[in-house]
């Protein structure tokens, strides 16, 4: 996969990644997602030395964004 957006603010970071997943439900996509969320985080904080302290999907399916 490829991260969608971040946005940083001093040394912290937020991951922001759009989904379009059929779901019917928020847990779907962090069941689905939350791995792939981590190791993006990880690779933020190696490659930029960014600490991310949120983790979002905005999920189109759902019309809304989900907390990771």
């Amino acid at each position: 996969g490829v991260l969608d957006c971040y946005a940083v603010r001093g040394n912290t970071a937020t991951l922001l990644d759009y989904k379009t997943d059929r779901v019917n439900s928020a847990e779907e996509l962090i069941s689905r997602y939350k791995v792939q969320m981590d190791l993006y985080a990880e690779a933020l904080r190696r490659v930029k030395g960014l600490q991310v302290t949120r983790r979002v999907i905005y999920s189109f399916a759902l019309g809304r964004e989900i907390e990771v």
